[in-house]
C-alpha cells in the first residue's frame, strides 16, 4: 500500500469548531473511479480524526454516514463499516455493500497507478467473492475481537444483517 498522509486542523466560527481535513498521496487519487475506494479514503479519514481527537467521535459518525447517505446505501450501511473490528472485515463489509458494478470497477483500477485506500488488493483475487459471501452467511463472523479503535468507541449497535448486493 503507498503512503497516506493526513493533515488536520481545527479552526474557529463564530459558533463552533470547525475540522479541516486534508490528505496527500502518491499515486493517482482513486476515490472518483470507485466508491470501493472512497469507502476505504472515509474510512481512513475517520480513524486518522478519531486518532487525533477521541472528542470529534460523534461527528466522525455523523459526516460518515452522511457521505455514505448521499451515496444511496442503506441506512445501517455506516453502522456496519464503523462498527468492524478489523480491516479485513471492513473490506468484507464494502464489499457485500457496492454491489456488483462497483465490484468490477474495483478490480479494474491498476493499483500501480492509482492509490488503494485499502490495506491490501485481495478483493481482486479470485475467490474474493466466495471468501465474501462465506463471511456474510455466518453472522457469528461479525463479532470478532477489535483490533480498531474507532470500532471500539461506536460499538456494536444492534442492526439488519448485511447483505451481498447484486
Amino acid at each position: 500500500m503507498s503512503e497516506l498522509k493526513f493533515e488536520i486542523c481545527e479552526a474557529q466560527s463564530p459558533n463552533c469548531t470547525v475540522v479541516n481535513v486534508t490528505h496527500s498521496i502518491e499515486k493517482r487519487d482513486s476515490t472518483e473511479l470507485s466508491r470501493f475506494q472512497f469507502i476505504g479514503y472515509l474510512l481512513r479519514r475517520a480513524d486518522a480524526v478519531f486518532a487525533d481527537n477521541l472528542y470529534y467521535t460523534p461527528s466522525i459518525m455523523l459526516s460518515f454516514g452522511a457521505e455514505l447517505d448521499q451515496l444511496g446505501y442503506d441506512s445501517y450501511a455506516p453502522i456496519h463499516l464503523l462498527s468492524a473490528a478489523s480491516f479485513k472485515i471492513r473490506m468484507y463489509a464494502a464489499w457485500c455493500i457496492i454491489g456488483s458494478v462497483e465490484r468490477g470497477a474495483a478490480i479494474q483500477l491498476d493499483y500501480n497507478d492509482v492509490h488503494n485506500y485499502w490495506p491490501s488488493t485481495e478483493f481482486c483475487e479470485p475467490g474474493w467473492d466466495d471468501e465474501v459471501k462465506r463471511w456474510v452467511s455466518t453472522p457469528s463472523s461479525y463479532q470478532p475481537s477489535v483490533e480498531l479503535k474507532i470500532a471500539a468507541a461506536v460499538g456494536q449497535p444492534p442492526r439488519s444483517l448485511i447483505m451481498f448486493a447484486a
